[in-house]
């Protein structure tokens, strides 16, 4: 069941019905917020005339998480170039389209340049500026917000979930993130670990670093975690923890760009 982004789900309603959807589009908007849930519900539309979920495998619909390169860009050209066999159109969804290569990108610049009558291509992206400026200017370009909180309520409700309102805010309306709460047991373990920093000073805080830093020598997606765990408990009064933030964010970019010294970027954390 699709919840949220009800004005969305009327407008493609109605394009798929008067049959005016373009040729390709880019959903774009804060991770986890329903991008490509949305769109695999609308690849099921297209084909059974209904908004959900398929539980068969679409005949007209290629849905990519994971294509980056160019050989994947092929397969999706020559997928597109076939007639639609039960839907009006042959769709292609990528998911995290920002990992395209530069190579990739043109080719599907290409494609939107000189599209089949009966193709549709949907780019999933967290930012616009990750994309070819060319490639922008030749989709739509469609903005996903957060839900409200009444619809994460909803979406538990179909869960037949109930959590505590903390919770809930820490999913800061993206649907994605609450699920990953409810499902993800290293969660507790990163959101401690994050209450442990902004509580903890002197050696303690040390101590912490310490045995953080080592732990993601093992697991490296944990350090990345402990930042977005960080920065939206941060972000829950932006205004107190301004400066904050912006060390945060600081030394996160260090960390990103030029592999520098883990543990010596979180002590400098102010």
């Amino acid at each position: 069941m699709l919840i949220g982004h009800s004005q969305l789900v009327k407008d493609f309603k109605n394009l798929v019905k008067n049959n005016r959807l373009a040729h390709g589009y880019i959903f774009f908007g804060e991770p986890e917020v329903g991008k490509f849930y949305f769109a695999k519900h609308l690849a099921n539309l297209l084909e059974s005339k209904e908004l959900g979920l398929s539980i068969r495998p679409l005949s007209d619909a290629l849905i990519l998480d994971d294509a980056t390169g160019i050989d994947a860009m092929r397969d999706l050209k020559s997928f597109l170039w076939q007639k639609p066999v039960i839907s009006s159109k042959r769709l292609v969804v990528i998911n995290n389209a920002e990992n395209l290569t530069p190579q990739a990108q043109n080719a599907i610049l290409k494609i939107t340049e000189e599209p089949p009558e009966h193709s549709l291509i949907i780019l999933i992206v967290n930012q616009l500026d990750n994309l070819l400026s060319p490639l922008l200017s030749r989709m739509q370009k469609i903005y996903f917000g957060r839900l409200s909180d009444s619809e994460m309520e909803e979406l538990l409700k179909t869960q037949n979930l109930k959590l505590e309102t903390q919770t809930i805010n820490l999913s800061f309306g993206r649907p994605g993130r609450l699920m990953r709460l409810l499902e993800d047991s290293q969660n507790k373990e990163v959101e401690k670990y994050a209450d442990n920093f902004l509580r903890m000073n002197g050696k303690a805080k040390s101590d912490l670093i310490k045995e953080l830093v080592e732990e993601q020598k093992e697991r490296p997606e944990l350090l990345d975690r402990f930042f977005e765990s960080l920065i939206l408990k941060l972000r829950q009064d932006p205004i107190k923890n301004l400066d904050t933030l912006r060390s945060v964010m600081h030394r996160l970019f260090l960390i990103k760009s030029y592999n520098t010294n883990k543990r010596l970027q979180l002590e400098a954390i102010q």
